[in-house]
């Protein structure tokens, strides 16, 4: 369930696949950047829970599993 979208039964049921990637600021910066770059440390990596709490609190997405 997506907030602000509206269901036309006109149209019927299309399916929507969405894919997110979630970083902490300056998290993969380091990764991509041409000078100087190294892995990603444990603590800029975001979990799955917790992109799973975003969704819910920030952007109020219901997960259906």
């Amino acid at each position: 369930m997506i907030p602000g979208t509206k269901y036309d039964p006109a149209v019927g049921v299309w399916g929507l696949n969405v894919v997110t990637v979630l970083t902490r600021p300056g998290g993969l910066r380091v990764m991509y950047r041409r000078r100087a770059r190294s892995e990603v440390g444990r603590d800029q990596r975001v979990s799955r829970a917790e992109a799973m709490k975003f969704f819910q609190e920030v952007l109020g997405v219901k997960i259906i599993k």
